[in-house]
């Protein structure tokens, strides 16, 4: 049985085209565009295959950048959550971040009010006055050393969600400059 010739035009640059029925893919001899036969109901015309390829990336670059996007976005959430649960209420009820200084502060500012509880314990010869003032100032230095922990521990990470963020933007601005 032999193969019917149709008479096609290249969607590239019009020129005429011969192909037999069973051929579904075309290289055009004069322009080089990779064509598609395609065969509806009605007609039978040819498409250019690269427009399409390009559409195709394109379109799987932009599902990229929203996958990437959709990361970051998770990121910022899963933050928001540990930040929240790390934060500290201040007598007015507002949060505050854990802060080394303020760890600082309240470490030296207890050990000074156990030390001024010791030195008026010894001035008027009170010993059970000086051991609440030992008492006082330890109690202090360890409250500040956990709290100094506790913030730093914040700190760091604060300090890995920001460069996973930064890694996650310059991974946004390159697929975008795809």
């Amino acid at each position: 049985m032999e193969s019917r010739v149709m008479k096609l035009c290249c969607q590239g640059c019009g020129a005429d085209l011969q192909v037999t029925e069973e051929v579904r893919f075309v290289t055009c001899n004069y322009c080089q565009s990779k064509l598609e036969i395609v065969r509806d109901a009605s007609v039978t015309h040819t498409r250019v295959l690269e427009k399409l390829e390009r559409t195709t990336e394109r379109i799987a670059g932009n599902l990229k950048v929203i996958e990437l996007q959709n990361d970051l976005e998770r990121l910022d959430r899963e933050w928001e959550t540990v930040r929240q649960g790390m934060m500290s209420r201040g007598k007015d009820g507002h949060l505050y971040e854990p802060s080394t200084g303020s760890a600082v502060i309240a470490g030296v500012g207890g050990g000074i009010v156990g030390v001024v509880v010791m030195i008026g314990s010894i001035a008027s010869s009170n010993t059970l006055g000086v051991a609440l003032g030992l008492g006082i100032g330890v109690v202090a230095v360890a409250i500040a050393r956990r709290s100094f922990d506790y913030a730093e521990s914040f700190q760091s990470l604060e300090g890995r969600y920001q460069a996973q963020r930064q890694r996650m933007i310059r991974a946004i601005e390159a697929e975008r400059r795809r």
